[in-house]
């Protein structure tokens, strides 16, 4: 018997086609999200170590200084999501940084990058922000 073969090609081309073309849809989507979520990482790390040690600064002006910053360094570097939350919480010993964003394209993923930075010596920032006498006279 003859089985005819002539269309077998252009049925396996339709459906190899369209899966070869979402794949690589999926893999560059992908790679901007891993992008991003290095970056949004990157960033924090960095705006907090820069913010965090320096002495002459009240805790206030120290979290709208790095804010400031991740947002200025955000809005240059990230490719997928549009527009970043940007949350920093400082005390004397520590800066904690939340990092909250969705993308244009899939929303319902997003990147969500929480970092605490930690002063390497906390004794001295004690010492110059009176930040422990004021809890205890607070309590006390």
């Amino acid at each position: 018997m003859y089985v005819r073969k002539k269309g077998r090609f252009v049925l396996e081309a339709a459906y190899l086609v369209p899966g070869i073309c979402v794949l690589l849809v999926f893999l560059v989507y992908f790679t901007l999200y891993a992008h991003d979520y290095a970056v949004c990482t990157h960033v924090a790390l960095e705006s907090g170590t820069k913010g965090i040690y320096r002495m002459d600064r009240t805790v206030t002006s120290e979290q709208t200084e790095i804010k400031a910053d991740l947002e200025e360094k955000l809005a240059e570097r990230l490719i997928w999501i549009s527009d970043p939350e940007v949350e920093v919480s400082a005390s004397p010993l520590s800066v904690s940084i939340h990092i909250v964003g969705s993308g244009r394209f899939l929303t319902s993923y997003s990147i969500e990058v929480n970092r605490t930075l930690y002063r390497v010596n906390p004794c001295d920032t004690l010492r110059t922000t009176r930040w422990l006498t004021s809890m205890v006279g607070e309590e006390g």
